[in-house]
């Protein structure tokens, strides 16, 4: 029964993704540098608390690139793009995040001081990160 469940979770994920267009507006508040408070998800149920100084940051430029830090050390770093309304999950629309050119789209809800990013795959992996003063 659980296989079938995830199958069927995996099934509506890929349904609800489609293109959409891009949305500018969503680009210009996400500039800046965000760091990672809680992590949650995962088919264990994990969710991590993290303290304030803990040097994991996403940092998103004008230029459409973006850098991930762990420990303040370059980790990752590529282009990004949204889509609005580029993704569906739970039957609720939201803007998509494309990190780098190969990556499918995470669901992002963007706040002026809050950033939850979240994939769209069964674990429900979601990540908050608070915007860096």
């Amino acid at each position: 029964m659980k296989i079938f469940l995830f199958i069927i979770c995996i099934a509506a994920a890929v349904a609800g993704c489609k293109k959409g267009t891009l949305n500018p507006s969503a680009s210009s508040g996400l500039m800046g540098t965000w760091e990672l408070r809680h992590y949650s998800g995962t088919l264990a149920g994990v969710s991590i608390e993290y303290p304030k100084g803990n040097g994991k940051l996403v940092q998103f430029s004008a230029d459409s690139t973006y850098k991930r830090f762990t420990n303040f050390k370059l980790d990752n770093q590529g282009t990004f793009k949204i889509v609005k309304n580029g993704v569906t999950w739970g039957d609720i629309k939201y803007d998509a995040l494309y990190l780098g050119p190969d990556q499918g789209p995470d669901f992002m809800i963007l706040k002026p001081d809050s950033l939850i990013i979240g994939n769209t795959f069964a674990d429900g992996v979601t990540s908050l990160y608070l915007r860096q003063k």
